[in-house]
């Protein structure tokens, strides 16, 4: 049973989980949000606007019910139709990877909910916790967005590679790679002045990280060799590589307890934003990088390279783009991402390096990514809510008597409805080509007897 109310108000997480605030209140926010965004999306769509508010304002009110979100995130899905040509479908396709993120993580929890009963556990009682100390107050808040800020990172780095092709499951290995040498530059230049130092530690961490992503780039781009095999093994060879630069190696320190290089200047150590709380600024670098991302694959012609690689690498060295250094420009940009999650993790969390201290922020990444369809919009939103649930898990089985295994069980059920969905939407794919060849056939065969004609 609940034994209190959470703090969190209705408009951020569901009534049934008892927020603060009136119950009305939620729903009708929930209902206003549905009926402005489906009405505005059936419009461009070219249907009548009132369908879309009253359609959007029942599910966005039972949604604002029952989970997390508004149910209306459903409908951006019905209503697209792949219509490329028009000129909102680019629009449309961002409400839609958005609404796949949200609506995975939806069926996700209730798994995970129904998981609990089955297993005689307080399901609502539960996730009451995980929120409210995911989002209850400041620190928890903030200590969300700690969490999030190296899956951030990591989710823009697969992604990047994904959309051109590349499976980089390495992200991880340029992690560890930048972590060490931001460690590296913060212990060593000391004598520098801070913004100069912390400028310096991020940047020698993304290059690491980049050249780290290059290796198995160069041996794809130049040798063909499958990148999944060598991003796997690469990320053991870096774990293991800065575990021993702390044991044994350079950056052995000895005296300490733990394998962990010397602690870095307080002058490159990132100040902490929230008071009782490590949440930092490299949030906000973060956030730049998603901007950064989405300007690239949208506005500039490496992105558009990107995209035709990805999409047909065939067809984009006919049309005279070098997919070798494609490639290779991909690979550097996604281990330079993973690099500056390294970095943030040393500078404003750990103040030194340590062996394996990474949780799999590369894997988480990787999910992420491909929760969000490769959408820089996406993984940030994917990853604000990995950050609440990693942040508001660490408490389930002090207030509960849930292990904390739930969150992984929730994580699981999420790769799980991910895959789902990607089959779903690859048998759709199919069923498409299948029908317009079918009318193209069609067309052919018609048009053979005015053919016949002519000649005649």
């Amino acid at each position: 049973m609940l034994t209190k109310r959470t703090p969190i108000p209705y408009w951020m997480v569901a009534p049934i989980l008892q927020g603060s605030g009136n119950l009305w209140y939620g729903v009708i926010v929930w209902a206003l949000i549905g009926a402005v965004i489906t009405a505005a999306l059936v419009w461009h769509r070219g249907r009548a606007m009132w369908i879309g508010a009253l359609a959007g304002a029942i599910t966005g009110a039972v949604g604002g019910i029952l989970l997390l979100a508004p149910l209306w995130f459903v409908l951006p899905a019905l209503l697209d139709r792949r219509d490329t040509g028009s000129a909102d479908a680019a629009w449309t396709g961002v409400i839609t990877n958005l609404a796949r993120v949200v609506i995975t993580l939806e069926m996700a929890l209730l798994a995970g909910g129904l998981i609990l009963e089955l297993s005689d556990k307080d399901a609502l009682d539960t996730y009451r916790v995980l929120f409210e100390w995911g989002l209850g107050t400041d620190r928890a808040r903030a200590n969300s967005l700690l969490a999030a800020t190296p899956i951030i990172f990591t989710g823009l780095g697969t992604a990047i590679a994904f959309r051109a092709g590349v499976f980089n499951v390495g992200v991880e290995g340029s992690l560890y790679m930048g972590a060490l040498f931001a460690a590296w530059v913060g212990f060593t230049f000391t004598s520098l002045p801070g913004l100069l130092l912390i400028a310096l530690a991020f940047t020698v961490g993304g290059i690491a990280g980049g050249l780290w992503g290059l290796i198995p780039g160069y041996l794809k781009a130049r040798l063909r060799v499958d990148e999944v095999v060598t991003t796997i093994m690469l990320n053991y060879v870096a774990i293991e590589f800065t575990a021993y630069m702390v044991q044994s190696g350079p950056f052995f320190v000895p005296g300490m307890a733990n394998a962990m290089s010397k602690t870095i200047s307080t002058k490159a150590q990132l100040p902490a934003l929230v008071k009782r709380s490590q949440f930092n600024s490299s949030f906000l670098l973060a956030l730049a990088c998603v901007v950064v991302v989405i300007f690239l694959m949208n506005r500039l012609r490496l992105g558009y390279e990107t995209r035709m690689v990805g999409d047909n690498p065939l067809f984009a060295r006919w049309s005279g783009i070098h997919v070798g250094k494609t490639i290779l420009k991909v690979m550097f940009i996604s281990g330079l991402l993973g690099g500056l999650a390294g970095a943030g993790q040393v500078m404003g969390v750990h103040y030194n390096f340590s062996a394996r201290f990474s949780r799999g922020f590369g894997f988480d990444g990787m999910t992420i990514a491909l929760l969000a369809r490769n959408s820089p919009v996406g993984v940030l939103i994917g990853a604000l809510l990995f950050g609440v649930l990693r942040s508001g898990g660490t408490t389930i089985e002090v207030f509960t008597d849930v292990p904390i295994d739930l969150v992984d069980i929730v994580q699981a059920l999420i790769i799980f409805f991910v895959a789902i969905d990607l089959s779903l939407d690859f048998l759709a794919r199919r069923r498409r080509a299948a029908a317009d060849q079918g009318n193209s056939g069609n067309h052919t065969h018609n048009t053979e007897p005015e053919a016949a004609a002519d000649v005649a």
